[in-house]
Formats: structure tokens, sequence, C-alpha cells
């Protein structure tokens, strides 16, 4: 009856505390450090190989757009020496909020191995496509905020294209060199001794 008793009272205990850590975060477990976000147990996700296969797998079909948005997450990585799927950056995208420009964000969650669900990839809405802009920064507020700013051109060539012109503008966009995709341009951070309210 003591035994009967001891696993009846236990029970909920051990239930309890597996469920807490089973849907503990990143900020929330004890053992994460500041420095470690994104490297619990929770978070095993590796960088993907087959680039061309993930954004179809996350999108449902690999077009321009995505395209460009996994390019320009790759660029804020190398450019703010960041790792991928580490959760180290912030970025909002910035676009009309419609499709194809909504498009770019599952590519910058490709390219970077952020998220829209953790809150590290947001959306911003601007009223015209001239304005569609990237802002990145570290979230240990250490170095520059980038502003990847895509060519006008560029968009000009990709909006509004046939079903069949898609793949090939798709695979063209991860061939063209940065510079005729894209421009950054490194801005200070203005936010340096504000505190949080």
């Amino acid at each position: 009856m003591k035994k009967r008793t001891l696993i009846l009272v236990l029970l909920p205990v051990i239930t309890l505390l597996t469920l807490v850590r089973l849907f503990a975060h990143d900020d929330e477990t004890p053992a994460a450090k500041p420095s470690a976000s994104g490297s619990n147990i929770w978070n095993a996700a590796q960088e993907p190989t087959n680039w061309w296969n993930e954004i179809k797998q996350t999108h449902g079909r690999v077009g321009p757009w995505n395209v460009l948005g996994w390019r320009m997450g790759k660029a804020a990585l190398r450019e703010l020496n960041a790792t991928w799927g580490q959760h180290e950056l912030d970025v909002i995208c910035y676009i009309p909020l419609k499709t194809p420009y909504s498009c770019i964000a599952d590519g910058l969650v490709v390219g970077t191995g952020n998220s829209i669900g953790r809150l590290d990839i947001r959306l911003g809405e601007v009223m015209t496509m001239a304005d569609i802009h990237v802002s990145v920064r570290r979230k240990d507020g250490s170095g520059p905020v980038l502003l990847l700013k895509p060519k006008v051109e560029y968009l000009e060539k990709i909006r509004s294209q046939p079903d069949e012109q898609l793949d090939a503008l798709a695979h063209e966009c991860g061939q063209l060199p940065e510079e005729k995709l894209f421009a950054i341009e490194k801005l200070p951070q203005s936010n340096k001794g504000l505190k949080n309210h």
C-alpha cells in the first residue's frame, strides 16, 4: 500500500517536471547561456546542405523571391560573423505584405536558420516595391546594423513572371553575383545606451 501511495504522489511530480523541460525555450533553460542561444537540446537543427530542397520543403516551391531571401540571409550571417541556426540575429523583412514579396521571408528562414515563430525574423510593411529591404543586427548588440536592399532593376525583372519562368529565374538568382541582386549598407547601432522599458 505504501508503494502505491508513493507512486501516486510521485507520478504527477515527474509528469510536471517532464512537461516543464519539454516546453522550455532557450532563455528558460537553466543550462542555456546568452552566448549559447539556440544550442539547447530542443534546437538540434543542422544547416541544410541542399538549400534548393530546403527552400522547396519550407516554402512549397522554389522561386526567385525566396532564393533572393536565402542569398540575403547568407550574406547577413557572413557580414555579422554569425552561425546558422544559433539565433544570434534579429532580422526584420520590410516588404509589401502580399505574395510574391512575402516569399523573401521563407528564404531568410532557410538562409539564416532563424525562425518567425521564435521572433528572430519579423515582417514589417512597406507600400512600394522600391522600399523593400531587410534590416539585421546581432542580438548581443555588437557590430553594425545591416541594411540589405534588393536592386530595383532585379525586382522588376522577376516581378509578375509566368510560372514556367520561375524555375529558371530561381536558378539564375542562385548564381548571379551578389552585387547584381542587392546592396549591403552597414549602419552604426543607434540603440547603444538605451534601456529597455
